[in-house]
Parts: structure tokens; C-alpha cells; sequence
């Protein structure tokens, strides 16, 4: 609840005052030397009737005045929405998985339904701007909300329109006032008013009232003092700076939000406090308000006009606005507000794609023509076509509220084209003609020429006749023209992906690939080119019928992959498009300092500071923790640098530089995930200049021309991670040169010094149980001389104290890590004494035996001597996770073994003596004596199995059985050893039965004649037994194949039931990868007989060929589980392209 007051707040922007008690919106401001009054009004920012119960006195104070003074000017909203808006990606392929490369450069001809949708898209696209009308409550709506009615009814009074804020600045506080706007609970009376009064009502009739006391009191209740400084008093301080300034000189209505006015913060205040007499404004509403509403409402004014074109020039019309362009998939679009009269100018381009061929349906006129009626609002009442430039359709109709609008649609031979001119009334009848006839387009030509893209980034053979989406804003760019017989495209698609660089050659011919797949064409040929940029250019058959071609080629570099094609008669056009290309050093116009108050550092640049990305809301983290901001400085040539600040938590520590930037790579490990790449920094330099430390580092990979360029630098407090992508085939732009040689952070501390010692503050945090400690694992960086003082808090914190056992067992763990002679006996001590706390014990445990040396074994098994933690978790990780430590675990045998009768150790002590036999390690002799007490807890595991079949309880024992196997079966003529590996069979658990069979056929000894009959019958023993054994490189008899050894790791794969379940065997496959291997591909169709229908799925395991081998036991690749399921033919295949897809292109991070 407290949620949707923070939103009331946000909307009707709520505020206090004690100094006014006048219930009224309209404050009259005189005195000061002011010759005559100013006024002021509260306004609501919404459409809802309850905002214009507007008085008589209203509408005579806005005629006195001589300008109109609002929070910002509407005019400017759009240019500065867009220049904000253009500052990120558009059209950009952010997925960086299996999808990839077929959304790299996807084209998809039109649906109907989306082409019907740019018909019918209405004024609600602009709603935000003019009306911000909610069409469920139309009828209890006005045209437009109040802010915008006063606007307008000093535009047509021709009136000037004051800002009285920076756009920028009120932009900053108020998204930094939305990082912690609620108070936690709202205040009790406001929360005991809420169990007697509808919330809604309480909405309306505070406005109705004009009560700003209890307007004020609402937004006390509700919102934290950091949001109202941001949201209101600051923005307060600006505008009554404007106010006072203007008012001087001519008589200003101002209309704001009707927060800012009480309050000792208030406007009101404020201005009192400059010397102003400031008075409630009230009066009765007669017919002379709503005469003087109903002739605003009604009364319009000519527009202005002028020619305005497109990015791409193909297009231009007189318009009352700059064209600017959106774009969002396969089209374009334009949104022009006439905010004076309530008007708007719209136009959607539509890549119609004719000229690639398709099953589906095209969009041609009588499509268009067939759906008007539908998609055209209201009554059509005039319809005619068109002819020139371009055939089409020009409509007029009326609403059903009796508004006018006008159409033009064309189709011309690279899009459709909808314009569309809305307003009031019957505006767009006394305007549209001027508008209308003024429309031109670029004439058709059969001339190709040199196009020079936006900044001078590259230039390449190109029709005159073009078209193009997002031609001048940083993201996707498509270019697509004609020279009357022959069809061109170029698409440019950026990857701002920092973390992985992949393969060249690979990516240019699979993109070609998933291109033409997509399309549904058939590759003929394609060649590999590098001048200087590796490339792949192909031939596909379009349409067999016609034998219609497609050429394409695709060109990796940098950020940004490039796509060329080419459809015609003549081949030898495309070769000399695809040749044409050359790229540039960018042109990026001018560079100036930029200021990004948000990640506190400044940098040359030629583009401003966009907004920053915060992981946290600043209601969600206190000052002394971590927080992390990121923003991406991104030029419209296709170029981005991210920006990655950390505000290091207060008790942050490193030793020294070279800490830091160890902890710095191991980032760069994780992250970027360069254990499964080839890629690896290089180039590594480290520098410190007046306590600023920098590390800059490049990635690179052999195989590819694009490096990361990366650059960290920590100055008071935070870390700056600066990552970008270059060509390494020339410098690194001018753009990345001056970004990174001028990154500065502000001198400012956001946080504590990382290479102070920070113990002093931590102990002292410990003891007052200090918020600050609770998260100060692994950052507190403790030396000997901090040994007392560790010892000292492990002491101290009791064992049942949770909040800080995670400190506890943190310090613990660094005191093991220093090298004194006072630790030793120190954790012996603890150990003995800590027999109540299990994980202290077994930490010391676990830190002991990771040290791998054999003194320190042996120290475990003297703690254990003395006392054994028990602990239902803990115990196996301590003993069992050593990689190549098994030597020196074999010398825990047989000591270890003592402690195998209690639970908790059984299971961790039987696998650990399990690994280090079969290493060689640990002999027969070793735990001969143990003999009868490891079969006898065998029989009892098979028992607890039995018993959890009959329950049907998953009881998961199959690796302790296997682990009894290995051990008991040296005893194997022992009469106890001989009932178990008897009732073995009776567990259930195939891979122990197929442990055993394998260690019999391994020994040559008989196979007992109950298990071979157990053996025909199940085939799921079959099929385990089968890979066990080629695991073991037992030869089977009849001699397993690799198809039998594939349809058992299939079968094996889930369970497998012989009455309801079906497994067949459909092909094999050689696939070729793309690394030049070789892998033999077995596919199986898998059915599962469900309740309703049978559950079909495809099952798969690839080898790796090796002529070495008979039979190759590691798979190459295989499913889990069940498989990929399918249901329709279609389904089917499309599961088997993608099988051989992930086998042929295995490890490519975008594919798989």
C-alpha cells in the first residue's frame, strides 16, 4: 500500500506547508517592486476531469498574463526524449546464445497482422506527450491533462513559454529522487485513516478539496526526506530562481506540479522568503469558465511548417516537427507532436522484402485495400488511389468522436509507406492539404554510386534509389535499394559483447549459413576472402523454378558484423558490390569534456554521458556496503565503451596494487569464462601516479582480429573497468584513444581506502556487533601481527551467535592460512575444545588436509583420535575433494576406517577408500582386517535399498554400492562376501551390478548364471554393463559395437521402462565439425506411453572418431534425460538440424 502512495505522490506530487491552510490551487504573487501580479498554480499531471475543476479566476489570471511559464517547454520534450532515446542501442542483438547468429541479421517479410497494426497504430503512441488519456475512462476524461492545456491555451494566445527548469538537471534529481522514495511504513495515522477510507477517494477528494495541508501531510506519511530534497526542494530552489527572475520584466502564469508549492521548501516559501506577498486565489465557476474552456478546447491555430526529410533522404514532407526516426525490427517509424493544438503527424516504413523469395503471402495494395474498412477508425469518408510517385491509397476519415484524420499509403518496390496526420475536431481538414501535396520521394534510377555511410565509416558501390533503417543512431542499420532490375542490401549489426571473442573465419561463414537457412535457400557455393577482414561470400537458389539467386557476404570486424547481398541478372554486379566496400577512419565531429556526475569521473568524448545503470535502488544498500553502476558510451558510428564502477565495502582490503589486480584477473577468469577459450590478456601494465593505480590488459585470441581492450583503474575508494572492442588490424580509434587516455575519476571519496589496514575497524565491529562486519568475508586482509586479535574474537563469538558465525569461521579460516608457530598449537587447541561445534572442527579438518602435506595428515587423524565431529553435511567435502591428493589420502588407511561405523562417516570414508584402490594407492592388505565389518555394512545398504524400493522411495546409493563393490570384491571368496555380491542383484541398482560383472570378467572368472538370465531380460543392465565395460576396455562377448555401446548410454540416460517405453535405433551420421574433426552421430527415437497420448522424443550420443580405437567409450556429445521432444514432423526435423548443429559447432559459446 505504501507503493501506490509513493506513486500518488509521483502523480499528483504532494507537499506540505503549515504556513498555508487556505484550501486553493491559484496563488497570486505580488509586492517585491512588481508592477503587477504574477500568479502560480498547482497543477495535477493527468487528463482526469477532477483536474479541471477550474474557476473563473483561473481562467482570468492566465488571460492577465503576459508569458506562461511551465515546469519544462512541451516543444523541447521530443528532441530531448530522442537525443536521450538515440544514446542507447537500436534494433540491437543482445542474446548471445543459441539464437546468436540467426538473429544477427534476420529478415522476415511481413506478417499481415503487423502491417495491419501500423494502419490502425493511433494517437496512443504519442499519448504520453498530448493527452495522457486512459481509454478505459475516455468518457470521464479530458482531451488532455492540465499541465498541456495551459500550454496550449497560451500558444494560441500567443504567448511565450518559459521553462523553469534545466531539462537535464530536473531529469538527474528526479531519477535520483526515484532510487529511495518510500519510507519504510507509512505514518500510523495516515495508515488508520486507510482502514476507514477508500485510497481512491482519499486520491480524488484531496484535489478536489484543494486541501494542501492534508496534500502535504499525505506525502509526509509517505515518502523519505532524500526523495523530497530530490524530487522537491531542489527543483523548488530552481524554478522560484526563474520565476523571480522573469517576473521583473512581464507577468508570468506558472503551472507545476502542485507539490512544489507548500511547504518551508515550497514555493511558496520561497518566494515569501525573497520578499513577495503571495495570496490563495479563489472564486465561484460560472458559464464564463466553461465558455472560456469549451473556445480553447475548440479554437485552433495555423500550424507551423517546413520541409523536413528523412535520415536516409528518400523521403520529405512539410511537417511541423523534425523526422525523427525509431527503429524496431523490420521497420521504421516517425512521431511528430503539434503540441499547440493537440495534433500529430505519423509514418511507419515497412521493409516489404519482395525481392526475396518466399511461400508466404506478400503484402501488395489489394491486401491494403481489403482491410481498410477494418483498420481505418471510424467512417471512411473519402477513398482514392494514388498513382504517382508510388501507387497507394489516399483516405479521410472521422472518428466516432468526431475527430478528422488523413492517410497516404504506398507501395513502392522496397516498402510500405503509412503517413498519417491526426488532431481535434476538424483540424487536420483546414491542414492536411499542405501537408499532403508537399510529399516527395527519391525518383527512381538505374545509377549506382558511391554511398558514404553517416560519420564516414565506410563507403561502398550502392543504388541511388535507397532506403535505409536507422541510418544515423548507434545499433542494427539496414540499407536496401534498386536500380530497376537488380535488388541490394547491407545491414551493419553491432555486438557489444566484452566478455568472448570468437573464431573469424567461423563467424563469416556462419552467419552466411544461418542467413540462408533462415530464408529456407539452398547454399551452392562459397569461398573464404581476407582483405583485410576475414569474409565468407556464398551462392543460394532462391527459387528452383524461376532459378532466381541470391548472392550474400558476410564480413566480421571489430563491434560490428556486416552483411551484403545481391539479387539480379547480372553476377558481375554483385561482385563488384561486395568489392566496393571500404572502411574509414571515423569522422565524430567535435570532442569535448564530459561530465558524468552519476560515475563520478570525466572523459573527452564526442558523445554526452548517458544514464547510468545501477544494480541497486539506494533504499536497498546502506553507505558503508558495495554498490555497482555500469553505463555504455555509445557513438552513432557503432562504437561502445562500457563503464563498470565499484564502491568497494568500507572494510575492503588488499595488502597492495598487486593484490588487487590478481583479484582482478580472477574476475576476468570468471566472467568472461576464459577457462573454456582460447582467449587470454596480454599486453598486461601496471601504474600508480599520485594515487591513482591503473592496470590495462588486451585480450586476444589467435584465431580472430578483434581484441578487447581493457583498462582498470582505482582511485579513493572505487574501481573503474573500462572494455571495449578494437580492430587489431590499426590503431585503436580516436574515440577509444581519447576515452581511455582521459578517463579521470573526480576527486571525490565515495568510500573507505582499499590499502589501509582496515583491522583495527573490523575487531571493533566484531565486538559491537556492528551491521558493518556482517558482510566482511574474504575482504578483511589479516598479517601475523593480527594473530592475538583473531584469536581473541574466535574466542569471543559463541557458538550459537549466527550473525557472526560466518566472521567467525572467516577468520578462522585466514588465521590457518599464516605462517606462525603460534597457529598450530592454537587450532589444536580449538579443535579439543569446540566439541560442541561441529563446523569449527571440521574446518580446521578440511584447511589441514587441502595443505597436502604428510605431516598435516597425520595431524587429522590424531584430531580425530581426540574428538569426531559429527554433522549430518560437511564430512564428505572434507575428506573427498582433493584431485590429485589421493597418494597422500591413502595414508589416512587403515586409521580412517575406525570411524566407518558411525553414519555420518560411512559413506565419505568408503569413497575415499574406493578412489585411492583404484588408483593403486591403497592395497588388499590395507583394510584386510576391515574386511568383515565393510560386508557386513554392505549387506545393510542393500537392505536400505530393498526397503526403499517397497516405499518408493528414491534412495540415492548407487555410488556407495559401487564403492562396496570395489572393496569387497578382492574377498570375493570370502562365504560372507559371496551373500552380498548373491543379493546384489536384488538391490536394483545397475551400475553395481555392472561394477561387479566387469571386475568378474576383468579376473576371467564365471559370470553366476542368475545374473546372466538378469542380464537378457533387463535391458537397462544390459546397457550399463555394456558402458562400464568399455570404460574398462573389456572386451564383451559377442564383441560390443559402437552402435550397441550408443544405445546404451541412451537407454541409460533415464529410466527406461520395457512394458511402457520404446528405444529404436533410426541412423547414423558422420559430421564433419567446423574444427575438421571427425564424430559418428547415433540418433534413437524414444516413446513413452503416456496417459492421454505417446510422448515422443529424439535421443543422441556422438563419438569422436579415432582409428586407434575399436570402440570409443567418451562421448563426444549426448542428450540427458529423454531427449528432445517433439510432436509434428516439422518438430522432428527441427530437432535433428539442431543436433547436428550443436555436434558440428560443439564449444562455440553463441551456437551452443
Amino acid at each position: 500500500m505504501k507503493y501506490f502512495f509513493t506513486i500518488l505522490f509521483l502523480i499528483v506530487f504532494l507537499q506540505q506547508s503549515n504556513s498555508q491552510t487556505d484550501n486553493s490551487l491559484l496563488w497570486e504573487i505580488t509586492g517585491n517592486g512588481l508592477e503587477k501580479p504574477s500568479f502560480l498554480y498547482g497543477t495535477m499531471h493527468v487528463s482526469s476531469k477532477v483536474a479541471f475543476r477550474l474557476d473563473d479566476v483561473f481562467f482570468k489570471s492566465l488571460e492577465k498574463a503576459d508569458a506562461i511559464a511551465l515546469e519544462s517547454d512541451p516543444t523541447q520534450w521530443m528532441d530531448e526524449y530522442y537525443s536521450e532515446q538515440v544514446l542507447t542501442v537500436q534494433n540491437e542483438s543482445v542474446s548471445y546464445d543459441a539464437t546468436f547468429y540467426d538473429d544477427l541479421f534476420k529478415l522476415e517479410h511481413p506478417q499481415p497482422q503487423m502491417v495491419r497494426a501500423s494502419i490502425r497504430m493511433n494517437d496512443m503512441a504519442l499519448n504520453g506527450y498530448l493527452y495522457r488519456k486512459n481509454g478505459a475512462s475516455d468518457n470521464f476524461e479530458e482531451e488532455t491533462y492540465l499541465d498541456m492545456f495551459i500550454f496550449q491555451a497560451g500558444k494560441k494566445a500567443g504567448k511565450p513559454i518559459i521553462s523553469l527548469e534545466d531539462f537535464k538537471e530536473s531529469q538527474y534529481l528526479t531519477s535520483k529522487a526515484a532510487t529511495n522514495p518510500s519510507k519504510k511504513e507509512i505514518d500510523q495515522w495516515l495508515q488508520e485513516r486507510l482502514e476507514k477510507e477508500n485510497r481512491y477517494t482519499i486520491q480524488e477528494n484531496v484535489y478536489r478539496d484543494r486541501n494542501i495541508s492534508l496534500l502535504d501531510s499525505i506525502g509526509a506519511a509517505t515518502n523519505t526526506e532524500y526523495f523530497r530534497k530530490n524530487m522537491l526542494y531542489d527543483r523548488n530552489e530552481n524554478m522560484v530562481v526563474v520565476m523571480d527572475s522573469v517576473m521583473k520584466t512581464q507577468t508570468v502564469f506558472a503551472g507545476v506540479g502542485a507539490a512544489h508549492l507548500p511547504g518551508e521548501n515550497g514555493m511558496i516559501k520561497m518566494l515569501q522568503r525573497r520578499g513577495y506577498t503571495v495570496k490563495a486565489l479563489t472564486s465561484a465557476q460560472t458559464e464564463l469558465a466553461k465558455t472560456e474552456k469549451k473556445f480553447l478546447d475548440e479554437n485552433f491555430v495555423a500550424p507551423t511548417l517546413s520541409r523536413k526529410r528523412t535520415p536516409d533522404q528518400f523521403l520529405s514532407l512539410k511537417s511541423f516537427d523534425d523526422l525523427r526516426e525509431f527503429s524496431i525490427g523490420n521497420q521504421s517509424f516517425y512521431m511528430m507532436p503539434e503540441m499547440t493544438n493537440g495534433a500529430y503527424l505519423t509514418i511507419s516504413r515497412i521493409n516489404t522484402l519482395d525481392y526475396l523469395s518466399t511461400d508466404k503471402k506478400r503484402i501488395d495494395l489489394d491486401f491494403i485495400d481489403n482491410v481498410l474498412f477494418e483498420d481505418i477508425p471510424g467512417d471512411i469518408i473519402e477513398k482514392k488511389k494514388l498513382t504517382t510517385p508510388y501507387p497507394g491509397y489516399s483516405i479521410l476519415n472521422k472518428t466516432k468522436k468526431g475527430d478528422y484524420q488523413k492517410y497516404h499509403i504506398y507501395k513502392t518496390p522496397l516498402e510500405l509507406i503509412v503517413i498519417k496526420f491526426g488532431g481535434k475536431l476538424d483540424f487536420v481538414k483546414q491542414y492536411e492539404q499542405e501537408i499532403f501535396s508537399s510529399i516527395e520521394f527519391l525518383p527512381n534510377s538505374k545509377i549506382l554510386k558511391t554511398f558514404t555511410a553517416p560519420f564516414n565509416k565506410y563507403k561502398l558501390l550502392f543504388p541511388e534509389h535507397v532506403a535505409a533503417n536507422n541510418l544515423e543512431n548507434p545499433g542494427k542499420t539496414f540499407l536496401q535499394g534498386t536500380d530497376g532490375t537488380s535488388f541490394y542490401f547491407f545491414q551493419e549489426s553491432p555486438v557489444f559483447d566484452t566478455d568472448y571473442i570468437e573464431e573469424d573465419q567461423f563467424e563469416a561463414e556462419f552467419i552466411v549459413d544461418e542467413f540462408l537457412e533462415d530464408l529456407g535457400y539452398k547454399k551452392m557455393t562459397g569461398k573464404f576472402e581476407k582483405d583485410p577482414y576475414d569474409s565468407y561470400q556464398a551462392t543460394a537458389i532462391m527459387d528452383t523454378v524461376q532459378n532466381k539467386k541470391l548472392s550474400v557476404k558476410a564480413i566480421v570486424k571489430d563491434g560490428s558484423y556486416y552483411l551484403m547481398g545481391y539479387t539480379g541478372v547480372n553476377p558481375k554486379k554483385g561482385s563488384l558490390f561486395f568489392n566496393s566496400i571500404k572502411f574509414h577512419d571515423i569522422d565524430y565531429g567535435k570532442f569535448e569534456t564530459v561530465q558524468d556526475t552519476a560515475m563520478h569521473f570525466s572523459v573527452y568524448s564526442p558523445v554526452k554521458a548517458p544514464l547510468s545503470r545501477s544494480r541497486y535502488s539506494y533504499n536497498d544498500i546502506k553507505e558503508y556496503q558495495s554498490r555497482e553502476n555500469a553505463a555504455y558510451y555509445t557513438t552513432p558510428a557503432n562504437e561502445q565503451i562500457e563503464v563498470k564502477m565499484t564502491k568497494f565495502h568500507d572494510l575492503q582490503m588488499f595488502h597492495n596494487p598487486k593484490d588487487l589486480w590478481k583479484d582482478v584477473d580472477s574476475e576476468d577468469w570468471i566472467d568472461m569464462k576464459l577457462y573454456r577459450s582460447s582467449t587470454r590478456a596480454k599486453e598486461k601494465e601496471q601504474t600508480e601516479k599520485d594515487g591513482l593505480f591503473t592496470y590495462k590488459r588486451i585480450f586476444k585470441d589467435s584465431l580472430s582480429a578483434k581484441h578487447i581492450l581493457a583498462k582498470s583503474v582505482y582511485f579513493k575508494g572505487r574501481i573503474y573497468h573500462l572494455k571495449t572492442i578494437v580492430d587489431s588490424t590499426q590503431q585503436p580509434s580516436q574515440f577509444v584513444t581519447q576515452f581511455y587516455n582521459s578517463f579521470t575519476p573526480q576527486d571525490t571519496m565515495l568510500g573507505k581506502d582499499i590499502f589501509t589496514d582496515k583491522t583495527a575497524l573490523f575487531f571493533k565491529g566484531v565486538q559491537q556487533k556492528d551491521t558493518l562486519v556482517f558482510e566482511a568475508g574474504n575482504k578483511v586482509k589479516f598479517r601475523v601481527k593480527d594473530i592475538p586479535q583473531m584469536i581473541a574474537l574466535i574466542v569471543a563469538v559463541n557458538v550459537e551467535d549466527n550473525s557472526l558465525k560466518s566472521i567467525k569461521e572467516y577468520t578462522l579460516n585466514e588465521l590457518i592460512d599464516l605462517k606462525d608457530e603460534r597457529v598450530l598449537p592454537y587450532i589444536t587447541n580449538l579443535y579439543e575444545s569446540s566439541y560442541n561445534d561441529p563446523d569449527v572442527q571440521l574446518l580446521i579438518l578440511r584447511k589441514l588436509l587441502r595443505k597436502k602435506t604428510a605431516g598435516n595428515h597425520e595431524k587429522v587423524l590424531r584430531l580425530l583420535e581426540k574428538d569426531l565431529p559429527l554433522k549430518k553435511s560437511g564430512i564428505s567435502s572434507a575428506f573427498n575433494r582433493y584431485g590429485d591428493s589421493l597418494k597422500l589420502s591413502s595414508k589416512l588407511f587403515p586409521e580412517l576406517l575406525t570411524y566407518a561405523s558411525i553414519s555420518e562417516y560411512k559413506e565419505p570414508v568408503y569413497e575415499l577408500l574406493a578412489r585411492t584402490k583404484d588408483s593403486g594407492f591403497v592395497k588388499k592388505k590395507t583394510y584386510k582386517k576391515y574386511r568383515k565389518q565393510i560386508i557386513t555394512d554392505g549387506k545393510i545398504e542393500i537392505k536400505r535399498t530393498l526397503s526403499a524400493k517397497r516405499s518408493s522411495y528414491d534412495y540415492k546409493s548407487n555410488d556407495l554400492l559401487n564403492s562396496y563393490v570395489k572393496l569387497i570384491f578382492p574377498f570375493r571368496k570370502d562365504r560372507n562376501a559371496q551373500d552380498f555380491f548373491i543379493k546384489l542383484l536384488d538391490s536394483g541398482k545397475n551400475e553395481a551390478v555392472a561394477e561387479y560383472v566387469t571386475l568378474l570378467m576383468e579376473n576371467d572368472e564365471i559370470i553366476p548364471q542368475k545374473i546372466k538370465k538378469e542380464i537378457e531380460k533387463d535391458l537397462s543392465l544390459k546397457a550399463q554393463i555394456m558402458i562400464t565395460a568399455a570404460e574398462r576396455e573389456i572386451k564383451l562377448s559377442p564383441v560390443t559395437s559402437q552402435e550397441d555401446l550408443a544405445r546404451s548410454i541412451v537407454l541409460t540416460a533415464s529410466s527406461f521402462d520395457q512394458g511402457e517405453d520404446e528405444l529404436s535405433f533410426e541412423e547414423k551420421k558422420i559430421i564433419t565439425t567446423d574444427k575438421g574433426k571427425k564424430a559418428a552421430l547415433y540418433i534413437f527415437y524414444f516413446k513413452n506411453k503416456g496417459s492421454y497420448h505417446d510422448q515422443k522424443y529424439i535421443r543422441y550420443v556422438a563419438f569422436e572418431l579415432d582409428d586407434k580405437k575399436a570402440v570409443i567409450t567418451e562421448p563426444y556429445d549426448k542428450s540427458y534425460g529423454n531427449g528432445k521432444a517433439y510432436d509434428t514432423d516439422k518438430e522432428k526435423a527441427d530437432a535433428l538440424k539442431e543436433i547436428v548443429k550443436t555436434i558440428k559447432h560443439k564449444g562455440r559459446r553463441r551456437v551452443n
